[in-house]
């Protein structure tokens, strides 16, 4: 595996950056644009979520374009076939692309703690514009979203790198979280996959924010998109099943 450099993103903050800047009173929004579209799983991975709403980012895409050791730790990543990736958000190059997210409030005394489980991300603040809204609406509101880091960042500064090379070298002689470029081959982990599909289509959902997660989420080569190849990958993801110690936390 040949690592691509890939600059920060600009004007991101680390987990304890975002806090400080919050401050200990008050609310934050948060941004999920994953198995968070669903209010039920928002509440669920956030009891004290309030004010939950769906809305667009602009000048963002959403891509299936790192590993995440989550999936190593709980066995659901499959190596051999470089299906190993989460989602992330990384800014566009077209300023008119974007895609349906959700955002929700929580007490800032839990913010340190939602943050610091996102081991491998930075975060930005970033405009939530309305569902619906033409080119030249305004933002409603903003939210704190999940972006790529650095492998500096998440591998040395935040001490992540041992487990990283435990996971990742065996298969791949290198290690890097964000250096997975176009043509890297990599592919959604099917079970995490499968469990931000579902979620996506519980009830409840309007159908813009279903159709953006297929339609307006990008496999590695930021060319596929996630509906291009489910539909091409003969059910494989969606009857790809949870161990039953997961099922609970992998159904949508």
């Amino acid at each position: 595996l040949s690592a691509t450099a890939v600059p920060p993103v600009p004007g991101a903050l680390t987990a304890s950056e975002v806090v400080a800047r919050v401050g200990a009173s008050g609310v934050a929004s948060i941004i999920g644009f994953g198995s968070l579209l669903s209010e039920q799983s928002a509440q669920s991975t956030c009891p004290s979520a309030s004010r939950f709403r769906l809305g667009r980012v602009r000048g963002w895409r959403r891509v299936f374009g790192h590993p995440a050791h989550i999936f190593f730790a709980r066995g659901i990543a499959r190596p051999d076939t470089r299906e190993i990736a989460s989602l992330c958000a990384e800014p566009s190059e077209d300023a008119a692309s974007g895609f349906v997210v959700a955002a929700f409030d929580v007490p800032a005394s839990e913010l340190p703690a939602l943050l610091e489980r996102e081991e491998e991300f930075n975060f930005v603040e970033v405009s939530i514009y309305p569902l619906g809204g033409g080119a030249s609406s305004p933002p409603e509101s903003t939210g704190i979203m999940c972006t790529r880091a650095t492998d500096e960042e998440v591998l040395d500064r935040r001490g992540h790198r041992a487990k990283y090379e435990a996971a990742l070298s065996p298969h791949f002689g290198s290690v890097t979280v964000w250096g997975w470029g176009a043509d890297s081959g990599l592919r959604p982990c099917p079970v995490y996959c499968r469990h931000c599909v579902l979620a996506s289509q519980k009830p409840g959902v309007p159908k813009e924010a279903a159709d953006s997660f297929l339609d307006e989420t990008l496999l590695a080569d930021r060319r596929t998109t996630l509906r291009q190849y489910l539909q091409a990958d003969g059910g494989h993801v969606m009857h790809t099943l949870p161990p039953p110690e997961l099922k609970a936390r992998y159904n949508g």
